[in-house]
Formats: C-alpha cells, sequence, structure tokens
C-alpha cells in the first residue's frame, strides 16, 4: 500500500477564518477532501501537515518544512493537495519539488481538484502552465495591494501595526498619534544627554542605571503584541538599550511631526527581503502630529551626528565626550584634529595633532600639535568677548556677526545648486540621446558593436553623474539642517547666564567648527580660527 503525505494550506489573503490560532474552515475542508481521496485510492495516511496563514510564494512556511524533511527521510512515496497552488504559488518551487527533488526521491504529486498528477508525464507542460498562472496571481494580487498601500501613504494614513517609541495610535482615528508622555520623556531625555556631550553608549548605560524599559519591553508592558527579533537574546531577556535603538529615536524625523512612509519595500513580490528606498521617494507627510522635539534641537542632534566624536578614557567626565569632540579640524587640509599623548603632570589634558600627519607619517601634512587646554582658553576668551558686546550693546550686533560669521558661503551653496540643475539637464540629454542609439540600431543605421560601445559611453557618464549629484545633494541638505539648527547671537547669547566656563551646550550653540593653524615657531603663534554658528 502507498504510503501519503496529506499537505494543507491557507493564505493569509483567505477570510473564511473561525478564530485566529484555530484551523480554519477551509483547512478543516482539505483536510476531509484529502482524507476521502486517499481512503477511495486505498492509500495509506501517515503525517497530515498544515500551514495556516502562510502564503505559497515561499518556502519557509513550518509544516512545509516538515513535509520536506520527511519527504528525505522517505517516510512516504505520496504528496497530496488539494491543487497545486495550495502546495506552492512559485514558479521557481514548483519546477525544483515537483520536477526534480520529487522524482528524484521516488515521490509523486497529486492535485485533487485539478488533476495534477506527476506520475503522469502528459500533463507537465499543464502544470507548468499552472505554475506560471499561480505566480501571475500572486503578482497581480501583490502590485493591487501595494498600489491601494501607495494611496493610503499619500493621504497621510499610518499603516504601520505599532506607533513609533514615544506615541501611541489615536483611539478615536487608527491613522493618527497621540503622545504616550512616558516614553516621550525618555525620548526628550536621550536628546538632552547627547547634547550634553554623552556618546550614544554611554546613553544606553544611563538608561539601564536608572532602569527605564527599552523600546521592545516597554511595549509589551502596555500589552502591546509587539515582536523584535533582534531584541530577543539581551534586550528583551535583560533589558538591555541597543546602540542602534538610540541612534535611531537621534535621527528619526517622526520626534519633529513628520510622518514618513514607504522608507524600505520588499526586493520582490517573491523574496522577503528588504531593501532601503531613496528618500526622494518616500510619503512625508508634514506636521502629521504633535512633535515631541523642537526642529532646532533636532537638526542640531543630526548635525552634531554627522561629525566625529570620541569618547577617549583620558578625555571623558562622567562618560562625555570632550567639549569639541566633532568640531576640531586641521586648517591645512581639514582632517579631524585626534589626540596624540597626554600632558605631564595634567590629567586634563592632553595634545592634539592633525589626522592625516599622524597616519601618513608627516608625509602628506604637518602635525598642527597644539595642547588642547590652549584651544579651550582660546575659545573661552573669545565667547566671552561677544556675549559681552552683544549684552552690552546691541547696537553692534549686526557689525560683531559681520566679523564672526562663517558665512555659510551663500555663494557656494547658489554654485551647487547650479551644478545639481547642469546635471539635471544633461541626464535628460543622454536620455534622448541614448533613444537615438536604439532607434539607430533598430533602423539599421549603426552596427551593433558601436550601439555598445555609445550605449557603455553613456552607461559610464551616467554612472559619473549621479554619484556627483548625490554628493551634491547630501552637502545641500548637510548646510539646510545646519542653517535650521542656527539662531541669530542675540538669542544663543541670552541662553546663558554664566560664562565662566565652555559646557557642550555653550561649544554646540555658538561654534560649527574650528581649524588649528600650524605653528609659526618664529612668531611664537598659532592660528585658532573659528567658525561660528550665527
Amino acid at each position: 500500500m502507498d504510503k501519503a503525505a496529506l499537505y494543507l494550506r491557507l493564505s493569509k489573503e483567505d477570510v473564511d477564518k473561525i478564530n485566529k490560532g484555530d484551523d480554519s474552515e477551509s483547512i478543516v475542508n482539505q483536510r476531509l477532501l484529502l482524507m476521502d481521496y486517499a481512503i477511495n485510492h486505498e492509500m495509506q495516511v501517515v503525517d497530515v501537515y498544515s500551514d495556516d496563514d502562510y502564503s505559497g510564494l515561499y518556502d519557509d512556511r513550518p509544516e512545509f518544512d516538515r513535509l520536506i524533511h520527511d519527504s528525505k527521510l522517505g517516510k512516504f512515496n505520496i504528496v497530496i493537495a488539494k491543487t497545486q497552488s495550495r502546495f506552492t504559488r512559485n514558479m521557481e518551487h514548483m519546477e525544483k519539488y515537483l520536477h526534480h527533488d520529487f522524482p528524484l526521491m521516488g515521490i509523486r504529486f497529486i492535485g485533487v481538484v485539478d488533476g495534477v498528477d506527476t506520475q503522469n508525464a502528459a500533463n507537465k507542460k499543464s502544470r507548468q502552465i499552472n505554475g506560471l498562472v499561480n505566480e501571475w496571481y500572486c503578482e497581480d494580487l501583490s502590485n493591487n495591494i501595494r498600489a491601494v498601500f501607495y494611496q493610503k501613504m499619500k493621504a497621510g494614513q499610518f499603516l504601520g501595526g505599532f506607533a513609533p517609541y514615544g506615541y501611541l495610535k489615536n483611539p478615536e482615528n487608527k491613522y493618527d498619534f497621540v503622545i504616550d508622555e512616558y516614553a516621550a520623556d525618555v525620548v526628550r531625555k536621550i536628546y538632552s544627554l547627547f547634547l550634553e556631550g554623552y556618546s550614544t553608549k554611554a546613553i544606553c548605560h544611563i538608561l539601564e542605571d536608572e532602569n527605564i524599559l527599552n523600546p521592545t519591553l516597554y511595549k509589551k508592558q502596555q500589552g502591546l503584541n509587539y515582536k523584535n527579533a533582534k531584541s530577543v537574546d539581551f534586550g528583551e531577556k535583560y533589558n538591555l538599550w541597543s546602540e542602534t535603538t538610540v541612534k535611531r529615536i537621534l535621527s528619526n524625523e517622526t520626534y519633529i511631526g513628520k510622518l514618513m512612509q514607504g522608507t524600505v519595500q520588499k526586493a520582490s513580490y517573491k523574496d522577503k527581503k528588504i531593501v532601503p528606498v531613496p528618500k526622494e521617494r518616500w510619503y512625508v507627510t508634514e506636521h502629521h502630529h504633535e512633535a515631541i522635539i523642537d526642529e532646532e534641537t533636532f537638526y542640531k542632534v543630526v548635525n552634531l551626528r554627522t561629525k566625529r566624536r570620541i569618547c577617549a578614557n583620558n578625555q571623558c567626565e562622567g562618560r562625555k565626550v570632550h567639549i569639541f569632540a566633532g568640531k576640531l579640524r586641521c586648517a591645512s587640509c581639514g582632517h579631524t584634529m585626534i589626540k596624540s599623548g597626554g600632558v605631564r603632570g595634567r590629567k586634563d589634558d592632553w595634545y592634539l595633532r592633525c589626522q592625516l600627519s599622524n597616519k601618513s607619517r608627516r608625509a602628506e601634512c604637518s602635525s598642527h600639535n597644539i595642547r588642547y587646554s590652549a584651544v579651550e582658553a582660546s575659545v573661552l576668551q573669545k565667547v566671552q568677548e561677544i556675549a559681552k558686546s552683544i549684552l552690552e550693546d546691541k547696537g553692534s550686533v549686526e557689525k560683531l556677526i559681520g566679523v564672526v560669521s562663517n558665512g555659510n558661503n551663500k555663494e557656494e551653496l547658489c554654485g551647487k545648486k547650479r551644478r545639481i540643475k547642469e546635471i539635471d539637464a544633461r541626464k535628460e540629454d543622454i536620455a534622448k540621446s541614448m533613444k537615438t542609439v536604439y532607434d539607430d540600431r533598430v533602423g539599421g543605421i549603426i552596427s551593433y558593436d558601436m550601439f555598445c560601445q555609445l550605449k557603455d559611453k553613456f552607461d559610464t557618464e551616467l554612472c559619473r553623474l549621479n554619484d556627483a549629484r548625490k554628493e551634491l545633494a547630501e552637502e545641500l541638505e548637510l548646510r539646510e539642517m545646519e542653517r535650521k539648527s542656527q539662531k541669530s547671537a542675540l538669542e544663543i547669547v541670552k541662553r546663558y547666564t554664566d560664562y565662566s566656563k565652555l559646557t557642550h551646550e555653550i561649544v554646540n550653540d555658538f561654534i560649527d567648527y574650528i581649524e588649528i593653524g600650524e605653528k609659526d615657531k618664529e612668531a611664537e603663534r598659532q592660528d585658532i580660527i573659528i567658525h561660528w554658528n550665527f
């Protein structure tokens, strides 16, 4: 007597359910149908494999995996399903199992309703046609669902299952958010700690020390059926905060009231792999919900995160980076100034030198060696002068700003914008030229070799133009973030009452970056050029 395995499947798109977690009516009906078929054909049913709520496009279904595993052990020689599409809707998998693996293992596949039988060589073509039809059905269904989702995202309707950390879904409107005050306070704390000079790792440790639940555990505590596969080993078990989580919170524009959707997508309707979507194709809804972080603070943090901030052992005070972290550059080559050694007898002081000089052993740039304390003293003096001048004589503010401003070089920015327009125009010209080349090839005007040469030439230029445009766009975006984080000198000066000592907040508000010149040994002078934020 033949030994048969029954395979049952219900996809997520099917709707005839009883209760979640139970077998559906369709699954029950499939079981009865297949069992009846096996009995009528005198087959011994050795096992039943049932996947409920799984798409037929993928082969990583739990019971399907068990079926394939048992087939390799020789537990049965026949697999019965209601139809070929219940077994798989993927043409590649159909060929792999029905026409390759199963025949090699001596296993026969039967589709009861659609008449599929791999023992019958005559219906192989019909099986393949059915496989294509099944795959086309999935593709059409995927495109239709995606089109509906895009329309909802375009209308500013939130489609996620859970609101971002810091928010809750509005009970009166599931597409909207309301602030979760407890979690929102944690978000504000993270931004505040970062601006105070704490590294993301130090922020994680502070949150853990204060027994603040990480987002995964917090959502579970709220009764939400939230799962985070990356958090299972450490986050959920020990309430550990991840640096990745903190970095995402520090860069998420959701916290300034924006709704951003369509940032990732599946590589294909047949593939579960998630790939990022270019930012220009995101669906962004401004002022979708109440902001937790004001724009000035947000863009100040984003700007700081683009700069190199390292917490070295002898530079830390309470796990903070030093106050000039990410702001010191070599005036000659523009590279970061890094720690090169401590000052004898001074635990709170160290020497700085050009990173390029250090890596190239002075072949590409000179050291620009300077003591950290000298930079601190010089900057403090200039900040105090600016604060005093502005507070004592408001009429000189404009003149003072003109002297100390970094200028943000409007002419340079305009030049970058012009260059982007030129690149876009050239890309349009190339597109037109490529169309002409294609037409000439079809018309037999040019040879295949000439066509390939011209196409390669255009492709190479397009690649170069795309890279150049991306770099220019990123520079402009960074400048825009800097602009949004800046305030007038008077506004900045009025924020503080004590200018006796530099703090992270003062330095971040006042200074964009600082250039360190090479030491003039004869004049016993070294330039410290400050580029201000106003």
